[in-house]
């Protein structure tokens, strides 16, 4: 086998397995997303006391992104819709072309939530649980 083959195969084995991780990563939701997403999905008006503590703990996690800590915070302090300081980071998450399908859709559910989400969203929600 000359080299030019081999470095061939492995070019196309190393993209191969570089594609799986990549696309994984943008259309998996990840733990504080579904954690969300199961928060919002039977959501009634604002979250109950334990589910705020969840959503503390996420605010804690070194592994909780800066964006995944703007959605919980935003979900705290639902008061049967959301804060207007809340809506207007909510806005620029779901106007953020490089934040993924499940952030963008929860952003959306959460800014427009008005006492509680609509069966649409709470499907979406499943779907990222």
């Amino acid at each position: 086998m000359n080299t030019s083959r081999i470095v061939t195969r492995y070019i196309i084995g190393t993209s191969f397995f570089l594609s799986l991780f990549i696309t994984q990563n943008v259309f998996a939701s990840s733990e504080s997303i579904k954690t969300m997403a199961g928060i919002m999905s039977h959501l009634n008006h604002y979250p109950n006391s334990a589910e705020k503590e969840t959503l503390n703990k996420l605010l804690k996690e070194t592994t909780t992104t800066d964006i995944e800590k703007t959605l919980a915070t935003a979900i705290i302090n639902l008061q049967h819709s959301a804060t207007a300081a809340d809506k207007k980071k909510l806005s620029k998450i779901i106007n953020d072309n490089s934040a993924s399908r499940s952030i963008r859709d929860l952003a959306t559910i959460i800014h427009n939530l008005d006492h509680q989400p609509s069966p649409a969203d709470i499907q979406k929600l499943k779907s990222m649980m």
